[in-house]
């Protein structure tokens, strides 16, 4: 009968149980995260003041297509960025119409006020205007009762001596509302220019109405 010695029984370690054995070592794993850190360290210290430093992805750091303000030899400058040709208009952006002297033209509403249009001029106005008119334009927004700043004319008094019928029409209110007048900085960047109408309506139909004299 073949003995066999008890050595030869023995079941192979796998080479993954050792390395884990090796690395989950409560002395190893912080020579290991030590190491880790100082190579990390070192490789973040290399490189120039210009350097980027090491690209994964490359696609997303070298364009195939030229730059916005590299050199091109395809255009007679040899710049990449080129200004629009004469007369092209942004999208969404109509330029409004001046007189000769540089002041906006006053225009007509090209919008048809509706049930939904009046109800979106009045909540626009509460949003962006009554903070500064009142919620019913009478100068007493918040940013005068308890902020300090200096009233708005109200709506109905002296200075807006107009009434719907008079002719102050709601592209007056437009262009305020647009370029700004007084103390009353430009509201261009907070309204789209159908709001804005929208808003100038409600001023003019539902705030304004002839002040006494």
């Amino acid at each position: 009968m073949l003995m066999m010695s008890p050595t030869s029984l023995k079941t192979p370690v796998p080479l993954t149980y050792k390395l884990r054995i090796l690395i989950f070592n409560k002395g190893n794993t912080m020579k290991y995260l030590l190491l880790i850190l100082l190579t990390a360290t070192l490789m973040s210290c290399s490189g120039g003041r210009n350097s980027t430093g090491y690209s994964l992805i490359n696609d997303m750091m070298y364009s195939e297509t030229y730059e916005a303000f590299s050199t091109n030899p395809v255009f007679y400058d040899g710049q990449t960025m080129q200004p629009p040709p004469a007369g092209t208009i942004a999208r969404g952006h109509m330029p409004q119409p001046m007189t000769a002297d540089g002041q906006p033209v006053v225009q007509e509403n090209p919008y048809a006020m509706t049930e939904y249009t009046w109800k979106r001029g009045e909540l626009l106005f509460q949003r962006t205007c009554s903070h500064c008119h009142g919620a019913q334009g009478q100068g007493d927004g918040k940013v005068v009762t308890e902020g300090g700043f200096p009233a708005p004319p109200k709506f109905r008094s002296r200075t807006f001596k107009y009434s719907k019928r008079d002719s102050y029409p709601a592209g007056e209110i437009f262009n305020v509302i647009t370029y700004g007048k007084g103390n009353m900085a430009s509201h261009a960047q907070n309204l789209y220019p159908e709001d804005r109408w929208y808003v100038a309506e409600y001023v003019r139909e539902k705030l304004m109405t002839r002040g006494k004299k």
